[in-house]
């Protein structure tokens, strides 16, 4: 068997698999079950063997049938590192003369994704390692208290526009909010207001199922709202008996801290970061593509937590 593309059926108890190894497998749980409730649609899923698979892969059908700022992205997970080398090499499995966004890949796979894509030709690059932290407790956390004159609600798809607008000068802005507006719509969300209805804080989810895209209007960011946005969301998710978790940059220290003071977990299974491929192209070509359009990678996901430190000063805590 080269690979096989699974039906509906076959998804379904794939997902049931995964729901097993809970949280580690959080990251590919939520993909998995969003392409089965339609929420990520247009996208295959695809395993070296069946039944007994070591990695999965999920692609898109075809560039039209996925949303914009998915078009060149290729959902990774494995449960050995030798076995995704060579099942990325299989004829068919992977079109190696387009750029390539490969999310959710476990962070001790990247050498051996390296190894497989320079053989293809091109230029790979890779983002600094993400540390999974979970909440783990039996019970949700205590909700702090909430500032008079400040409503707790959550965002509603209007706002995307002003989710959008913090982005304002970074290219493909307009489908960044295709984006907001999305993840708003389909996932649970958290904002605070102040008494005319201006966002003050918000943050919301990303579609595997992570914790993401916080932020804190400058003047409050002293006033305790990133406990309260964390608190809020995290009971929403567990009354859903859902998994509360995020991705955090390994390098910040101020932020793991935060997190394990709020009660968060490392989960060490589902550490992970985004590798881009891009594949050698004639000059002319270069020009050309650089001219139509730019690259979908600059709209999501690898940039965000960059365009977050860089224009709002406030990490992001991605999965």
């Amino acid at each position: 068997m080269i690979y096989k593309i699974l039906d509906k059926k076959e998804i379904g108890e794939l997902k049931e698999e995964l729901s097993c190894g809970l949280p580690g497998t959080a990251k590919i749980y939520y993909v998995i079950r969003n392409a089965l409730d339609d929420n990520l649609s247009g996208f295959e899923v695809v395993v070296d063997n069946w039944p007994k698979w070591n990695c999965i892969l999920l692609r898109p059908e075809s560039s039209d049938k996925v949303l914009n700022y998915f078009k060149q992205t290729h959902i990774c997970h494995t449960k050995s590192v030798s076995a995704l080398k060579y099942f990325l090499q299989r004829p068919g499995l992977i079109d190696w003369s387009q750029p390539i966004n490969f999310t959710g890949v476990p962070s001790d796979v990247i050498p051996v994704l390296s190894e497989v894509c320079r053989k293809h030709g091109g230029q790979i690059t890779s983002k600094e390692s993400r540390l999974m932290y979970a909440w783990s407790r039996p019970t949700p956390p205590d909700m702090p208290t909430i500032p008079d004159g400040v409503t707790l609600s959550a965002l509603k798809p209007e706002h995307a526009k002003v989710l959008k607008s913090d982005w304002a000068k970074q290219s493909n802005a307009d489908e960044l909010e295709g984006y907001f507006r999305s993840v708003i719509e389909k996932f649970e969300s958290s904002c605070l207001l102040d008494k005319n209805g201006r966002i003050l804080a918000y943050i919301c989810m990303q579609y595997n199922g992570s914790i993401a895209m916080i932020y804190v209007l400058p003047e409050f960011r002293k006033e305790g709202y990133f406990d309260i946005l964390i608190s809020d969301l995290t009971r929403k998710l567990l009354a859903k008996s859902d998994i509360a978790y995020g991705f955090i940059p390994s390098n910040d220290t101020s932020l793991i801290n935060t997190s394990r003071k709020l009660g968060f977990e490392w989960v060490p299974q589902g550490n992970m970061t985004w590798t881009r491929f891009t594949p050698n192209v004639p000059r002319k070509q270069q020009q050309r593509a650089a001219f139509e359009s730019s690259p979908v990678s600059d709209v999501f996901p690898e940039n965000l937590d960059t365009l977050l430190k860089n224009q709002l000063g406030v990490p992001l805590v991605n999965i």
